[in-house]
């Protein structure tokens, strides 16, 4: 890889245009899945799956240097995880769309050139301001939500090529677009704190390290669902 191209990654530039591209919907491209078992008891069918165990980390032991790096990560994390779940709302609710009003190649094409303009306009400013892992934890998240790895992403919506290029570059930046999530190995951490989000408990646990609520993040407001005009982006 050329110098240059290091020194982009420092600037946050794959982070972003992950960040973009992940935004837009990929209609008809299916994440790989599984076939669930299921038994039939008279003129019911009933499915059977694995509920997984609920991760627990004591943090009692940590050392003063654990616990900066936790403190850094929960700060990151409530930055992190709303675009996350803005991002995927977003691929979910266009392919809903397209798929409800039998949008053909054309139209889909237009309109999906219209919202990558959309938000390369409204998003570019905050994403930004973003840091280097602010942005790969979104990344890491979007690919929870969503069960596609940024790299699946890229192949569907750019080319193969292309998803191989910017796979070089993440490994360059010490990444690896190919890494699904995982709950219980490389991600337990995050799955930890999406846990604690899911049951209202983040803000209290956010006010008892800074000693003030979390940071609220910035959606534009043609991209909200009836919510309350919000404060400038936190820095």
């Amino acid at each position: 890889m050329p110098f240059e191209m290091v020194m982009r990654c420092k600037k946050h530039s794959l982070v972003w245009l992950l960040l973009l591209l992940t935004a837009c919907p990929l209609m008809a491209q299916e994440p790989d899945g599984y076939v669930m078992q299921y038994i039939i008891q008279g003129k019911d069918t009933i499915f059977i799956d694995d509920i997984p165990p609920a991760v627990i980390s004591p943090r009692a032991s940590m050392t003063k240097r654990q616990w900066r790096k936790y403190y850094k990560r929960v700060h990151n994390f409530s930055k992190a995880y709303p675009y996350a779940k803005f991002i995927a709302r977003t691929i979910n609710e266009t392919d809903e769309l397209f798929e409800r009003e039998h949008y053909n190649k054309r139209k889909q094409d237009r309109y999906l050139d219209k919202l990558k303009r959309d938000l390369l306009k409204d998003f570019d400013p905050i994403f930004r301001k973003l840091t280097l892992s602010q942005g790969k934890m979104i990344i890491r998240l979007i690919d929870r939500e969503t069960g596609l790895t940024p790299y699946i992403i890229l192949k569907n919506y750019l080319d193969a090529p292309s998803a191989a290029f910017w796979q070089g570059f993440a490994k360059i930046c010490g990444g690896d677009l190919k890494v699904p999530y995982d709950r219980f190995g490389e991600d337990k951490d995050l799955e930890e704190l999406v846990g604690i989000w899911e049951r209202g408990e983040f803000d209290a646990l956010y006010f008892s390290i800074f000693g003030r609520p979390k940071p609220e993040i910035y959606i534009p407001k043609r991209f909200r669902k009836d919510e309350p005009e919000p404060q400038s982006p936190s820095k």
